[in-house]
Formats: structure tokens, sequence, C-alpha cells
């Protein structure tokens, strides 16, 4: 697991990540401060999906500081989600 540089917020706030995966690549998108439905309806805006394909949504909370992984995952305030 490679960690990306950290991104820190000006204030504890929601962060929503969203995994898209299409052969033979990943795409990750971070969302910050913005609901789920915002996150999403962004996204799907950016990426045009196919009837089969799917995403996967992850949520968070009060976060401070966050950084992506190579795995698709978070690491929040310093730790591993």
């Amino acid at each position: 697991m490679q960690n990306q540089i950290a991104s820190y917020l000006p204030s504890p706030g929601p962060v929503i990540l969203i995994v898209y995966k299409k052969e033979p690549y990943q795409y990750l998108a971070v969302f910050v401060n913005q609901t789920r439905e915002e996150a999403e309806n962004l996204f799907k805006e950016k990426y045009t999906l196919g009837p089969d394909e799917t995403y996967e949504v992850k949520e968070y909370r009060n976060v401070e500081s966050y950084s992506v992984t190579d795995d698709g995952n978070l690491l929040t305030n310093g730790s591993y989600k």
C-alpha cells in the first residue's frame, strides 16, 4: 500500500470517496463537504457508466486530513479506514 500526499481540511467535515473499476483501470474520486447525493451526481456527470457498471461509495465524517491509498481506501486523520 502506497500513500499519496495528505490533504488537510480547514475544518472537520464529511468526505465521500467513490471507487469505480473499469478494467484495467481504477478511478478514485474524492468529494469534500458534499452530501453523498451531490457527490454521486457530480461523479455521474464526469463518468458515463454503462448499464452493467457499478461503483462503490465510502462515506467518512469529521475528517480533518486524508490521503488516498492505491487500493481505493482513505487514511483519515492519520488512521486507516
